[in-house]
């Protein structure tokens, strides 16, 4: 009796997911070589994308897409899914400039340990020594009074917190995503 019971999806909602899954396809497909590194991908769909990236006619890409999402539909959609929302979170790049922000208001190397700290909580991977080195450097480098500072200690400042968002951008792309 159980098998009159299961919920049938509809025929609008099938091609729906499916449209959306071919939506992902393209995404992926668009993707450069390292950052589909970072992907929870399964062997037929590296070489599908590998495949998709030498394509260039709009009809055969859609086509190529379709099968991309087929191939995502067979994989683990959902752990995909998560890493390529994470990979292309528009809100990153705001959060390491946060990060910078924070570290640059310190006024001693100890009061950052805190920042740091949340830093090396969203990057486990991070190495602790070289961020301590890179926020003292970029207090070091902040001048006395900003509004009065000479170009060269304006410079400093600029390449210090250059070399400081650097390194958090290293660790963000070296942070696994799943």
């Amino acid at each position: 009796m159980t098998e009159y019971n299961d919920t049938l999806t509809s025929k609008t909602r099938r091609k729906q997911d499916r449209k959306d899954l071919e939506e992902i396809g393209q995404q992926l497909m668009a993707l450069k070589t390292p950052q589909r590194a970072r992907l929870p991908l399964t062997v037929p769909l590296e070489k599908a994308l590998d495949e998709g990236r030498r394509i260039t006619s709009l009809e055969a890409r859609r086509r190529h897409a379709v099968f991309v999402a087929r191939l995502v539909d067979e994989a683990d959609t959902e752990t995909l899914l998560s890493a390529l929302a994470a990979l292309t979170d528009p809100t990153r790049q705001q959060r390491l400039q946060q990060w910078a922000d924070r570290i640059g208001e310190c006024t001693t190397a100890k009061d950052a340990e805190p920042v740091i700290q949340q830093i090396l909580d969203s990057y486990p991977q991070g190495d602790r020594q070289a961020l301590r080195n890179q926020a003292r450097n970029l207090l070091k480098a902040r001048p006395a009074d900003p509004d009065n500072a000479d170009k060269n200690a304006r410079d400093k400042l600029k390449r210090e917190r250059k070399r400081f968002l650097g390194l958090l951008n290293e660790l963000e792309k070296s942070a696994p995503l799943y």
